[in-house]
């Protein structure tokens, strides 16, 4: 049996769940044929599962608070008032105006998206197979509640864990979307493809609201983005 590194155990400690253990250098198949047994479990089983993919970086970014209770930490994340429509909308107002005329161009034409098969944060791309993972089973129905009981965000420009919370939910409820896969700096979600162009298009403005990385670093425009949200059962977020 291979090794836990430091990072995954103290993953495992902070998180005090049951969880399944996949050493770095596995097949990528078997890290998604673990995660989908589990999820097509996760209602009667009364838990949410989550990948956490695991590097060298992953301690030094997230940050496991132990000087708080996890009541304490959840209260926290639970109890912040923050409407998740009226967050998409204060950010676009500020993006609009800080690209001014550039906006037309950032969102481009809805065309030319790449479908995305697969979760890709696990993937070590020097080999093609997986990283360390740590596959939670986090004892919680509604996936939002992942965020309050492991406080993923808070760097650079990724949103909060209590804005996460509330916008996963938000998400949740309207795309049906699943927070599914963790990095020290990625997120991904699983969710079924948006095929309705002006809804994928409002989805992409949300997205870009949320992770601009992911337009300015990958994709380039919002349009593109949102040709690949109609084909796509996976959402991919980075933050620099």
């Amino acid at each position: 049996m291979s090794k836990v590194s430091k990072s995954a155990q103290a993953i495992i400690d902070y998180l005090g769940c049951e969880y399944v253990y996949i050493p770095k250098g596995s097949e990528l198949s078997a890290v998604n044929s673990a995660y989908n047994e589990l999820f097509a479990k996760r209602e009667a089983g009364g838990y949410t599962p989550i990948i956490f993919a695991v590097d060298s970086s992953f301690e030094d970014r997230v940050m496991f608070d132990n000087s708080k209770s996890r009541v304490e930490l959840q209260k926290e994340v639970t109890s912040a008032e923050i409407d998740a429509a009226k967050w998409f909308r204060d950010a676009l107002t500020r993006w609009k105006e800080e690209m001014g005329g550039d906006w037309d161009e950032v969102v481009g034409e809805v065309a030319d998206g790449e479908e995305m098969r697969g979760f890709s944060g696990m993937r070590d791309y020097g080999t093609g197979k997986s990283m360390e993972c740590v596959i939670a089973k986090i004892p919680v129905i509604n996936p939002w509640e992942i965020f309050a009981w492991f406080p993923f965000g808070g760097w650079n420009e990724c949103p909060m864990p209590e804005e996460m919370f509330r916008i996963c939910k938000y998400w949740y409820e309207k795309y049906g979307a699943v927070p599914a896969l963790m990095t020290h700096d990625v997120l991904e979600f699983a969710a079924h493809p948006v095929t309705d162009k002006a809804a994928a298009l409002d989805l992409a403005m949300e997205q870009f609201a949320f992770c601009s990385d992911i337009v300015f670093q990958g994709i380039e425009t919002i349009g593109r983005l949102a040709d690949s949200l109609t084909k796509s059962s996976i959402w991919y977020f980075w933050w620099d």
